[in-house]
């Protein structure tokens, strides 16, 4: 049995960190530590053995807890050539690249055989939005990232690094006023503790999230404000993911 453990760190950024745990070795692995001590106590009282660290991206944020985790386990930092963790029960951990937010970075897929049934995201998708790319990314990297990622079935659990839903879904709102989807979404948002993170499967997040509803009239009219014309359907959804990414930039 695979389990998955969040770890919320109560920051400004609204880091989560999370362990992945194997129950029938022990092994865990964990990926982006913010804050080392709760890992650190959860491990020692579950009796596992941390295995390995993984990163999605190299800001500081989500590196924080490497070293004090490599000096109390003595693990290995995992890299995009480890390629993947064989996990019990034809499970696995598959590295994937998927740059936009860095140039570099990864994300991981929790698998069964083919299937993929997670997707630890790090920062290049969130809950109903995506990463910025002010930090040596590249908008349209992440235009292309983004499309690939929102062909995963929608059965997918998203885990992103960061709780950002409430104002992302405040952002998708303002985008597209008319889509009840995000009605609903605001109101279990408000009846949540979000900071135990949400399991909002890909299936959810094309209902709520603009950046993979490219393709909605409401979207395009109201963000683009009649600019579309006679491009082709391509150019639009490119120019309409690089106009939403600047307004969310500054909202």
């Amino acid at each position: 049995m695979i389990q998955v453990k969040i770890f919320y760190a109560n920051n400004d950024l609204r880091n989560f960190s999370y362990l992945i745990i194997d129950k029938k070795t022990g092994h865990s692995w964990v990926i982006d530590p913010f804050d080392e001590k709760p890992i650190v106590d959860y491990i020692k009282k579950e009796s596992l053995m941390l295995t390995g660290i993984l990163n999605t991206h190299q800001h500081w944020d989500h590196i924080r807890g490497n070293s004090a985790l490599q000096s109390t386990f003595n693990c290995p930092i995992l890299t995009r050539q480890d390629n993947q963790i064989l996990l019990d029960n034809h499970q696995l951990i598959k590295f994937v690249d998927t740059p936009g937010h860095t140039s570099d970075h990864i994300a991981f897929y929790w698998q069964k055989g083919q299937d993929v049934l997670g997707l630890f995201s790090g920062d290049t998708l969130f809950n109903s939005g995506v990463g910025n790319c002010r930090g040596g990314g590249s908008v349209p990297t992440l235009f292309e990232t983004t499309n690939r990622l929102k062909k995963l079935p929608d059965s997918v659990i998203l885990y992103p690094g960061h709780d950002y839903v409430l104002k992302n879904l405040l952002f998708a709102k303002s985008c597209e006023p008319e889509n009840k989807e995000i009605d609903e979404a605001l109101k279990m948002v408000h009846d949540t503790d979000t900071e135990q993170g949400l399991a909002w499967t890909l299936g959810q997040e094309k209902k709520v999230n603009p950046f993979f509803r490219l393709n909605s009239s409401e979207i395009q009219e109201k963000v683009l404000d009649g600019e579309l014309l006679l491009d082709s359907r391509a150019s639009i959804e490119r120019d309409l993911f690089t106009k939403l990414r600047s307004l969310r930039d500054n909202w």
